[in-house]
């Protein structure tokens, strides 16, 4: 999973009853329950989250979400796939969603094929009003505040508000956690902002603990890869070696931020001007079981 998919789904799990009300119109109340279905079939992916709702008058709804950062094309055909399989499992009255994080011209909330027509619901999350979120005072979506239509001005308030609000110190902690996560899809330099402010509680969050055991490593090697695939784009213009560098910079860069967020990015301009390929591959192989930056400052000034 990369970060964005563990924030996610740990915002699922701490918020689904919000979600369900807020965004697709489901009467959950206190007397709700939430009942998480398995998804161990192996041709099921881990980004949908099905739940088996039981509301107060006795009603019962078949909800698979979907929460997703940019628009896939094969999206609608997978929650149909997601629909039908749980809808075969259970046999309830069923509601598909899909929360999309970031703006695209080519989402869309139905999916039509010759045989099949198939419409869920679609919150295009970046089209909400930040400002009207933050007044509603539902804690559970500040994390989602960044997101949307002017939340970069309301993200500072966002994270206050969670910090002090009265959740129970583990579900704030995730939620301040998530929060962070979520701003840098529009922009590193707030998330390491967040980050560093709360780092101190951060640290005994459960998605945190899941981004460092999980996310880290996936993220290190999907930085390696697309930055070495950039990096041997631009090397035939300007030459295998200069190639290489650009790759294990763009690797470096994911890795610094991941793994000691605002602290890391720090170390990006002194690393940048590092020109030994050698160099760099040593500083991207450590940076894998590094404890503190200044370990890798060490191999690049030889101290």
């Amino acid at each position: 999973m990369t970060p964005y998919d563990i924030a996610a789904k740990v915002l699922l799990a701490r918020c689904s009853s919000k979600i369900l009300r807020r965004f697709f119109g489901i009467p959950v109340t206190a007397g709700t329950v939430l009942e998480l279905l398995p998804q161990e079939t192996t041709t099921l992916r881990r980004s949908d989250y099905p739940l088996l709702v039981h509301t107060e008058d006795g009603q019962r709804f078949l909800v698979v979400l979907e929460l997703q950062s940019k628009w896939d094309p094969l999206l609608p055909l997978r929650l149909l796939e997601y629909r039908t399989r749980y809808k075969i499992l259970h046999d309830e009255e069923t509601l598909s969603g899909v929360l999309l994080l970031r703006p695209s011209q080519a989402a869309v909330d139905f999916y039509q094929d010759n045989e099949v027509t198939y419409r869920f619901q679609l919150i295009k999350v970046y089209e909400l009003d930040a400002a009207a979120i933050i007044a509603e005072g539902v804690v559970c979506l500040l994390p989602l505040v960044p997101l949307m239509r002017d939340g970069l001005r309301w993200a500072e308030q966002a994270d206050r508000l969670l910090y002090e609000s009265e959740l129970p110190r583990d579900d704030k902690v995730d939620m301040l956690t998530v929060l962070a996560i979520m701003s840098g899809l529009v922009s590193r330099q707030l998330s390491a902002q967040l980050f560093a402010k709360r780092r101190d509680i951060m640290v005994e969050s459960y998605a945190y603990q899941m981004i460092k055991e999980e996310g880290l490593q996936e993220g290190l090697e999907k930085g390696l890869q697309e930055g070495l695939a950039k990096g041997l784009q631009e090397g035939l213009a300007k030459g295998l070696q200069e190639g290489l560098r650009t790759g294990l910079l763009e690797a470096i860069a994911v890795g610094l931020e991941l793994r000691f967020g605002a602290a890391g990015l720090r170390l990006l301009p002194e690393i940048t001007a590092i020109q030994d390929v050698g160099l760099l591959r040593a500083v991207l192989t450590h940076l894998k079981v590094a404890q503190a930056p200044e370990e890798l400052r060490a191999i690049y000034r030889h101290e």
